[in-house]
């Protein structure tokens, strides 16, 4: 008997224990945790869309009716279409883990924005509680991955400049990253000694500083350069160094290449050298002289002399002579037949065409005058020999042969 009343002694006191600890915990109340997870992309560029996903724990008792609501500030703005409350709904007791709660909010971030870490607002509330409560500021990372500073475009006035003349080289730097970019140092590599081009800077360095550039600004540079007058008529490759830093203090640097073309139009003279060619109906040889005077070469020059009146072209008319280096000269020659109707002269219709060291194409058309003369004005001119002592000559041979003849038959009638 004893022993079954202290059993139920036993009893009534786990009773009471149990009811006291229930009514501890249903009292406690809930204890809410609000977690940052992830932001993708992280860190995020500015300009670029984001998105941020929240965890709901509760280590207290149940929570009744949570809503959640994000507060953005710049440079975070809502994406249209997306609501600044999110319904989180019951936290029972002690839930977390795999059984939180997940919310995601899609951002914007404006494309002014710096690089760094920026603040993030949010607040919820529940039925368990009066008001709103604020929680710490999350922190999310912004940052231009790569700033991108390249030269937008580039440019030479004259578009191709001879030796010995000056020239104007602009280009455009352009930002391309969203965030600014400063201590700009813009190098043109010229290079020294034997490895040096034919550019010499005039007025100024072939060096430009600058402190800033905003995101997506335009910098135009200004070059002024001189050609070396020895300089070899080509297309050069001058290697342009890029250096800078981001708002952070990183260092950047790029070399690009840039095309500098040198060279002159090239300047030729064409004229009849020498014919055997002076009067009407006459048939003969004319040599035409093509002299390049320029400081370029002429690359594949092919001659053509078309047809006219006047005359027949008896040789081939197309000449290919190939090419004729600066300060030389080629001559060719073309075979014809002066009709005997023509009188005072013939003209002779050239085509050059021919290419620079450049590549570039050329043609020049190119009348020629060939004079035609009486026989009396050639041979006062001294083109054709005198035809009157010719004519003593012929007859002088004659009258000595005959009179050899003569003597020779005598002796043989003796």
């Amino acid at each position: 008997m004893k022993k079954i009343g202290l059993f139920l002694l036993f009893m009534m006191l786990a009773v009471i224990a149990g009811t006291l600890a229930n009514a501890q915990y249903l009292g406690e109340s809930p204890k809410v945790q609000v977690t940052l997870i992830r932001q993708e992309p992280d860190p995020v560029e500015p300009g670029q869309q984001i998105e941020v996903t929240f965890k709901f724990d509760n280590n207290g008792s149940t929570a009744y009716g949570i809503v959640a609501e994000i507060i953005p500030e710049y440079p975070f703005s809502l994406l249209p279409g997306e609501n600044s409350v999110k319904n989180v709904g019951i936290l029972s007791s002690s839930q977390g883990g795999e059984r939180s709660v997940i919310i995601k909010y899609k951002l914007k971030v404006d494309s002014q924005a710096s690089d760094g870490t920026h603040e993030l607002g949010m607040r919820f509330k529940s039925d368990n509680y009066d008001s709103w409560i604020k929680l710490d500021d999350f922190k999310i990372s912004v940052r231009t991955q790569d700033p991108v500073v390249s030269l937008e475009k580039f440019s030479t006035s004259p578009e191709t400049t001879a030796p010995g003349k000056k020239l104007i080289l602009r280009m455009d730097l352009k930002n391309y990253a969203t965030s600014l970019i400063k201590n700009i140092k813009v190098s043109l590599n010229l290079g020294t000694g034997t490895s040096a081009m034919p550019f010499a800077p005039v007025s100024s360095t072939d060096e430009k500083i600058y402190p800033l550039l905003q995101p997506q600004e335009i910098l135009p540079l200004e070059f002024n350069l001189l050609v070396d007058p020895d300089a070899v008529s080509k297309v050069y490759k001058v290697p342009v160094t890029i250096k800078y830093s981001d708002n952070l203090n990183k260092n950047y640097s790029k070399t690009l290449n840039i095309a500098i073309v040198v060279g002159d139009e090239p300047d030729t003279s064409v004229y009849i050298e020498d014919t055997d060619i002076y009067s009407a109906g006459k048939n003969g040889d004319v040599a035409v002289k093509i002299v390049n005077k320029g400081v370029t070469e002429l690359k594949f020059l092919n001659v053509n002399l078309n047809k006219a009146d006047g005359y027949k072209v008896l040789s081939p008319t197309n000449v290919y002579i190939g090419n004729v280096d600066s300060d030389d000269y080629e001559t060719v020659d073309f075979k014809i037949a002066v009709d005997a109707e023509t009188k005072g002269k013939i003209a002779l219709p050239l085509t050059l065409e021919y290419k620079d060291t450049n590549n570039r194409d050329y043609k020049k058309n190119v009348n020629l005058e060939l004079p035609l003369y009486t026989s009396s004005e050639a041979k006062k001119l001294g083109l054709v020999k005198n035809g009157s002592s010719m004519t003593i000559v012929i007859v002088i041979a004659a009258i000595v042969a005959l009179f050899v003849a003569y003597r020779l038959w005598r002796r043989r009638s003796k």
